[in-house]
């Protein structure tokens, strides 16, 4: 690890210690070199400053809360063109997070108020990192809270059987105008959009998803039963995104990142077999994202939503479709 980085880490760490673990006059010149080695990263960023800057404060606190939802559908036509129609869908999930954020230096701490109630039956760990240039979301989750129904040939059934869903997305994106538009300033208020500006944007997704049905205690099963999905794929697409600077208090985000899928491995799992599943051309992959920020003097209120939704499968046999949210309202302070 180089000594930048070491600096850059401890500083983090000692930040939020008491005074008493750290003489001030060491803190102190911690700060400064750190202050120095974050200058010298912004006057290599390259940033067009009628256009874009850093906030005029150091820091900024933010507190954060998380509401996430999952969804999806699966489509099966059987060998005697009987059509079937799974959805399923997962209860809210609430975090409150509180991050505090340096000069484009953060560091945050999240909690789940369902698990006081002892509801631990999903995990989500949800990692972002966006800068003006490039940027990427890491989102792996399991889930066993699942609530679904079944329409068979125009018939609703409910569906009684456990289902269980463990799932890995990475997005990524690379900005072509990073120089006048800027993500975090609508993600993450670690930059200031100050007049209105758009940009092209390539992206990359690899998304892995395994969807099971627990089997039942003493129901007895068809070997071609189907008990597990598996989906693996990469895909890679253009998109645009756009900042709208209305005033100086106001900053709108609208941005989508399609994608076609180019490798795919995708099995069904049989109580008996695997069977390889069927494509149609083109599988697709779609990230949104949308922000509105409002700013007062030192304070600032926004909302945040970025959106997933992936499609695989033939459209003649089985297919997939799955759809996952997540928004943000934020409360922030820079001082």
């Amino acid at each position: 690890m180089t000594r930048k980085y070491l600096y850059i880490i401890c500083f983090a760490i000692i930040s939020f210690l008491p005074p008493s673990n750290l003489a001030a006059q060491h803190r102190f010149k911690l700060l400064q070199k750190v202050d120095s080695l974050l200058d010298v990263r912004q006057q290599k960023s390259k940033l067009d400053t009628n256009y874009v800057s850093r906030p005029d404060r150091h820091w900024t606190l933010r507190l954060i809360n998380n509401i996430c939802g999952t969804h999806f559908t699966l489509k099966a036509i059987d060998e005697d063109n009987s059509k079937l129609d799974f959805r399923f869908k997962d209860p809210l999930r609430h975090t409150v997070s509180l991050s505090a954020n340096y000069r484009g230096l953060a560091v945050a701490l999240a909690f789940n108020p369902s698990h006081l109630f002892g509801k631990k039956t999903s995990t989500e760990i949800n990692i972002n990192s966006y800068s003006n240039r490039y940027g990427f979301d890491f989102i792996y989750e399991t889930n066993g809270e699942y609530k679904g129904e079944v329409e068979w040939n125009g018939v609703l059934y409910d569906v009684s059987t456990e289902v269980r869903e463990k799932s890995l997305t990475i997005n990524a994106y690379y900005a072509f105008n990073g120089r006048k538009f800027s993500y975090p300033a609508a993600f993450s208020q670690s930059y200031v959009q100050k007049r209105s500006a758009g940009s092209f944007m390539a992206g990359l997704s690899y998304h892995r998803t395994s969807v099971t049905a627990v089997p039942e205690e003493g129901v007895e099963y068809d070997n071609d039963e189907i008990r597990k999905f598996k989906l693996s794929y990469a895909s890679v697409g253009l998109g645009y995104g756009y900042n709208f600077v209305p005033n100086r208090k106001w900053l709108i985000h609208l941005s989508t990142l399609p994608t076609i899928v180019f490798w795919n491995d995708n099995k069904i799992i049989k109580m008996v077999g695997v069977e390889t599943m069927d494509a149609t051309f083109p599988e697709v992959a779609v990230v949104a994202r949308f922000s509105t920020v409002h700013y007062f003097k030192h304070f600032f209120m926004g909302l945040t939503v970025v959106y997933n939704y992936t499609s695989a499968g033939d459209y003649d046999s089985i297919r997939l479709r799955h759809n996952k949210w997540r928004s943000r309202i934020i409360i922030g302070k820079r001082f």
